[in-house]
Parts: structure tokens; sequence; C-alpha cells
């Protein structure tokens, strides 16, 4: 993958020293030259003493360790200045890390092609950040917020479930579905229409989307408004997407989603 032009400093935070030494080695191998491992820690007082006295800009982070896990330990150093990644063994924290704004999340063990996937997402959470920093020099504040939030939408998200992983732009997402306590994301890739089941509620997952393409219409739908391409309105309310799917509109939702529809140019009656 092509480098990021200038060095990413990591801390591999894991409390088995061998799965430290496997991630810094592929890290440093196989991944990217400029993500340089500047330590590990095998426990959380020990990376709390690091984060202070290194200062990365990264760390990986295991979430089941001794003492304290790996949300605990975030909580207590907030505010965190550092971008995080997940490293875990178990796929029920995944929606939690991604409300902590973790950059991603990854599954033991390692797969070298989802570790690329995170560190692409890194490097474009660090060329942002320093876009915004360096801005005032040469650019006025609106000129860097469009490229920023130009560059925020162009973000994909990792879905997974038991037997597959799926990187999708969230502009390729349909509509989100709850059924229990999982929930279904359909969704375009490759020219074909495709859907993943996911462990979850819908209300979690509606915190991880963009607020200005995806509305709530219903308990148990959240759709992309990208896609709307028809409203019906008879003894209930239903919206077309793409064509090819017609869903329920809550009464109470109706009003709110025409209005949000029409107020960001997706639909006109």
């Amino acid at each position: 993958m092509p480098g990021t032009n200038k060095a990413i400093n990591v801390l591999i935070v894991d409390d088995e020293k061998e799965a430290c030494a496997n991630l810094r080695n592929i890290l440093e191998r196989y991944i990217d030259v400029n993500i340089h491992v500047i330590g590990t820690a095998t426990n959380t007082k020990e990376a709390e003493k690091l984060i202070a006295r290194l200062s990365p800009d990264a760390v990986f982070l295991d979430i089941e360790m001794p003492n304290e896990n790996a949300f605990h330990f975030l909580e207590r150093v907030h505010p965190v200045n550092f971008e995080v990644v997940f490293v875990t063994a178990y796929d029920e924290y995944a929606i939690r890390a991604f409300k902590l704004n973790a950059v991603d999340y990854i599954l033991k063990p390692i797969s070298i092609p989802e570790l690329k996937q995170a560190i692409g997402k890194l490097i474009e959470k660090m060329k942002l950040k320093e876009l915004l920093s360096a801005g005032n020099n040469s650019q006025s504040y609106a000129d860097i917020a469009e490229q920023a939030t130009s560059r925020v939408k162009s973000y994909k998200i990792t879905l997974k479930d038991n037997n597959v992983v799926e990187v999708v732009d969230f502009k390729d997402i349909f509509f989100i579905e709850a059924q229990g306590s999982y929930f279904k994301v359909v969704f375009r890739k490759d020219n074909a229409l495709r859907d993943i089941v996911m462990c979850g509620t819908l209300t979690d997952y509606e915190e991880l989307l963009p607020s200005e393409l995806f509305f709530r219409v219903h308990k148990s739908y959240i759709i992309n408004c990208m896609h709307v391409k028809k409203i019906l309105k008879d003894d209930y309310s239903q919206v077309v997407i793409k064509d090819e799917f017609t869903l329920p509109v809550s009464r109470r939702r109706y009003a709110p989603l025409l209005e949000f529809l029409k107020n960001n140019n997706y639909y006109n009656e």
C-alpha cells in the first residue's frame, strides 16, 4: 500500500507479549514502512505511562486485559489525544468500539488485508488532522472545512459477521433493518446487491451513520435518503428505496421525513 509520506508513531497494548511482537512484525514488514512502533505495553498502567512519555499518534489496543479493559481505560484517561484501533478476539464489542470513535476494529487472528484497511483509515485521519492544523497559514477556515467534510463523507465502514468482512462506503448502504437483537445492512458492492447481519440494536448503529444521509423512518428501519425514489401515502405511509424496496414509515416520522428530504434536496413531491 502507498506510504503515509510521514511517520505515524504507534503504541501496541496487549497483555500477551507474543501478540505485541506479532502485530509489530506485521505492521513494520507487511503494511507500511512509515508505521513506526515506538513501544509495547502488556497492561493499561504501563500503557498510560508510555502514552504520557511518548505521545503516540495511534494506539493498537486489545480490549480484554487483566484488571482493566480497554473501554474503562479510555474513559479513565479521557480526553484521548491519539487515534485508537481495537484488536480483540471477541466480536461482541464492535458497536461500542465504533461509538468511541475508534479508527477501526480488528478481530484476532489478524488478517493482513483487514489490517491494511485499518491503516488506510488511520492515514486518512492523520491527513485530516494535518490539514486542519496547517490550514490557518494558507487557507480560510471555510476552505478547510469543505475539504474536511468531503474527506469525512468519503469514509467507509467495516461490516462484520461471523464469516464475512465487508468494507462499504456509506453512500452505498440502502437501508438497515432491525431483526430482534440483530440488524441487517443492505448495500451495493461491486455492482451487486448484498446484505450482512450483525449483532446489536438499530439504536446503537444509528449513532455511527452520517446524519446528513440517513434517517430513521420506523422503529425497525433506517434509510439512506440518497436512494429514495418515491413516497407512498395511502392508508399507511411507505418509502420506496432504489425501485427495489418498499419500507414502512411510521405515522409520527412521516412529516419529519418529508421535511428532511426537501431541506436536503433528496426528494420533492
